[in-house]
């Protein structure tokens, strides 16, 4: 008699398995039954752009790195820089280092953006400073070219090798 309560149990064991592996698939079907192939592409959409969040700076900062000891910079002056621009996550869109080139511009000529103007001026020669400037002081909304996208907060290390 206890051989055939054994072979009964195999039988009981296996109906129960089928039935909690059904029901986990009809679960499975009920809770996904209010999203459509359009809805997923929505959502996949959203995380994409979730990703590609764009970085920005609520205010401009800077930071002395190394003090200069020559003349001051003022409004006026031609200045001749070296710098490296990188985005927040430290993407470089650009150096003049890389080139060996130094650039040069007036400052307060509005040949440079706004961070610039303010980064630069009071520096003295020798001096090298990072610059924290917010989108509303670089490329604006539209950034500029491809590597730079809108609405993107810019770090520069700026040096100030000559006052022409």
């Amino acid at each position: 008699m206890a051989e055939e309560k054994k072979g009964n149990i195999v039988p009981i064991a296996i109906s129960l398995v089928f039935v909690l592996i059904l029901a986990v698939g009809v679960y499975y079907l009920i809770s996904n039954k209010n999203t459509t192939p359009v809805d997923n592409e929505i959502n996949l959409v959203e995380e994409q752009e979730e990703m590609n969040t764009v970085q920005d700076f609520d205010e401009f900062t800077f930071n002395t790195i190394t003090p200069g000891t020559g003349a001051e910079a003022v409004l006026g002056n031609k200045v001749s820089v070296h710098y490296e621009g990188t985005l927040i996550d430290g993407t470089k869109f650009d150096s003049s280092y890389d080139r060996g080139i130094p650039f040069e511009f007036i400052l307060g000529g509005g040949e440079v953006i706004q961070g610039w103007e303010e980064g630069v001026l009071g520096m003295k020669v020798g001096e090298v400073r990072e610059l924290k400037i917010p989108s509303s002081m670089g490329y604006g909304e539209y950034g500029a070219g491809s590597m730079i996208p809108g609405k993107a907060g810019l770090i520069f290390k700026v040096e100030l090798l000559e006052i022409k």
